[in-house]
């Protein structure tokens, strides 16, 4: 992966541009130029974009209505601002003796009025008391996403698959809604570098502002062609030709230099994608990003990171010993961690039967980068089976995998299942599991456990389960403590027994 640069721009983060959003705002007010227009569209664009990552990690805050509020007075300042940029470039294409260019210009001025009336009502609606209420709520929440660069890593190579993606439909279809798509994702990847990844965004900004920049006016043009075809009455034959040709040519030009940057092995895509984590590392971005929705959905999640650390000190312990299956088609360990950490995100919902909950909302989830649906289905059978009822291999939620996968599922939930049982107390927390197999006994050493502590119910079907699925049995002592081996006890030689 690059190395990132040690320059960070200072104008980042939710609290900076929703402070920049009432800035605007309150210039706006008499002032309707481009610019003042302009600067308010790319503070809430930026706010739209945090909030767009930020509820898919964190529901349950207020993210969703503050969007809805930035995006009604965004849109409508867009269509004021379309109105503005159609009115320059036909400023500089037209002549001003041209009564094709003077038509135009009276039309744009019409649609500007018009559209300057609705964004006004939509400025004066805008709650400036409930913006800076949500700015407090929420500035904590980003900061802590925000601190977490592998989760950050995640987010932006979704935004980066998606620009990838909308390049490769343009290429294929070369239409105009192609490429403002294309433009759309590029302008999220550029937001998403500049506020969760910001280390990078000095490197990489020059690029995406000129591609946003040139697919921008490529769109301006299809727009401005589109109504000129509308509102053909105002032209006669010879400057409707004339107007084309003008458009086409400036279209041109605009797009040849779009794909110098963008095609070829020498793309700024695959620049951008160098700067990311190589393959070898998604398993790890996106299990630090099912993280991040685990901390904002999960009650207590310091108790359930430390039964995913002690859930993790088990399966390390039996895979050293070899108690885990090495033909296994899924990757136990990754599975295993997520569903530590995602266990108990159903309490969120409901506090009976959340084990279930936690399975429903697990299956619900969209992969991150490097996952699959079927890592999520995996690891919410992992997190569905750590309590209550002990699953069989004919369960109905297991039916549908393969023997193997049923065997190392039923492995992952035990082992899950008596890291909750460690758990379980607080006061007196255990602090470190080790796994021995001794002549076909499998020993787990608790530190900090006592042999005066009652084997709990909890733990009693921890330890079936475990037995179940490899097939030893399991006794959980202190780590000094010895395994008792049977006596056997030999008559003696002058016996009264009969």
């Amino acid at each position: 992966m690059a190395q990132p640069s040690v320059n960070t721009p200072d104008k980042t983060g939710l609290t900076y541009w929703m402070d920049r959003v009432l800035e605007q705002h309150t210039k706006l007010d008499g002032d309707w130029s481009p610019d003042s227009v302009h600067d308010l569209r790319v503070a809430m664009r930026r706010c739209i974009l945090i909030a767009d990552v930020m509820r898919d990690l964190d529901p349950d805050a207020s993210w969703k209505p503050m969007r809805k509020t930035a995006r009604r007075l965004f849109r409508q300042l867009g269509t004021l601002r379309d109105a503005q940029v159609l009115t320059e470039w036909v400023q500089k294409l037209g002549s001003p003796e041209d009564p094709s260019t003077v038509a135009l210009l009276a039309e744009l001025q019409a649609q500007h009025e018009r559209n300057r009336a609705a964004a006004q009502k939509s400025a004066e609606e805008f709650d400036r008391k409930q913006w800076r209420s949500w700015s407090r709520e929420l500035a904590g929440r980003y900061r802590h996403m925000a601190a977490d660069q592998p989760a950050c890593e995640s987010v932006l190579l979704e935004h980066w698959e998606a620009a990838r993606e909308s390049y490769r439909r343009a290429q294929k279809s070369r239409s105009g809604v192609a490429y403002h798509r294309t433009r759309v994702q590029l302008k999220k990847f550029r937001y998403a570098v500049q506020n969760f990844l910001p280390s990078m965004y000095p490197l990489w900004a020059p690029d995406l502002k000129f591609l946003q920049d040139v697919l921008g006016e490529i769109h301006d043009l299809d727009v401005l062609s589109r109504m000129i075809k509308k509102h053909s009455e105002l032209f006669d034959e010879t400057s409707r030709a004339a107007w084309s040709e003008k458009l086409q040519g400036e279209r041109g030009a605009r797009l040849q230099q779009y794909r110098a940057k963008m095609a070829g092995k020498a793309s700024v895509l695959w620049t951008w994608r160098a700067g990311l984590p190589a393959d070898r590392e998604l398993r790890s971005t996106g299990l630090a990003r099912l993280g991040e929705w685990a901390y904002f959905v999960t009650p207590n999640f310091p108790r359930v990171r430390r039964i995913s650390k002690l859930a993790l000190q088990l399966y390390d312990g039996f895979a050293n010993s070899g108690l885990t299956g090495r033909d296994s088609s899924i990757e136990d360990r990754f599975i295993l961690q997520a569903a530590g950490l995602l266990h108990e995100a159903g309490r969120s919902r409901k506090h009976k039967a959340h084990h279930k909950e936690s399975y429903r909302m697990i299956r619900r989830m969209k992969p991150p980068v490097g996952w699959t649906k079927k890592d999520l289905e995996l690891v919410a059978l992992t997190a569905r089976f750590h309590r209550r009822a002990l699953p069989t291999l004919d369960h109905k939620a297991l039916k549908d995998f393969q023997l193997p996968v049923q065997q190392s599922l039923l492995l992952l939930a035990g082992l899950l299942r008596m890291a909750n049982a460690f758990g379980a107390k607080a006061y007196r927390a255990v602090r470190r599991l080790e796994v021995e197999n001794c002549a076909g006994v499998v020993v787990v050493r608790a530190e900090g456990y006592t042999e005066a502590d009652p084997i709990t119910s909890k733990m009693s079907e921890a330890k079936r389960l475990l037995e179940f699925a490899c097939h030893r049995p399991v006794h959980i002592l202190t780590p000094g403590a010895q395994i008792g081996a049977p006596r056997l006890v030999q008559p003696a030689a002058n016996s009264h027994a009969a």
